[in-house]
């Protein structure tokens, strides 16, 4: 049997409902491109740092991060609400690059591939 620590349990928990609220609750089309990709709590469960991805500009980026400042009090409400603690985290979002980063050396190494395969033949 796997133990866990509360901690981790409550940042899988509040992955899944900050990704399912605001794809279902909030209607603000500048975060169509958010994708929730990571939580940490910490021990005592007061704070929650969500790193997010987003696919697209830095404009796009910019809008996303101040849609999720806006809309931060209301999620935090409501992860409340679905998870039943005490005391609900403290929402921070941080935004994650690191998607775009693995897209990027995708990229090159399937550029590096063609190059290869173009000298095989000559």
């Amino acid at each position: 049997m796997r133990h866990f620590e509360r901690s981790q349990r409550v940042a899988e928990e509040l992955l899944r409902v900050v990704s399912v609220l605001i794809r279902a609750e909030v209607k603000d089309f500048d975060l169509t491109p958010v994708t929730i990709i990571h939580c940490e709590v910490t021990r005592d469960l007061s704070e929650a740092k969500i790193r997010y991805s987003v696919l697209g500009d830095e404009e796009t980026r910019r809008r996303c991060a101040d849609a999720l400042g806006k809309v931060g009090g209301f999620l935090q409400r409501r992860v409340g609400d679905h998870l039943g603690l005490r005391q609900t985290p403290r929402l921070h979002f941080a935004f994650d690059d690191s998607v775009a980063d693995s897209a990027k050396l995708q990229e090159i190494f399937e550029k590096i591939a063609r190059e290869r395969d173009g000298n095989a033949q000559d």
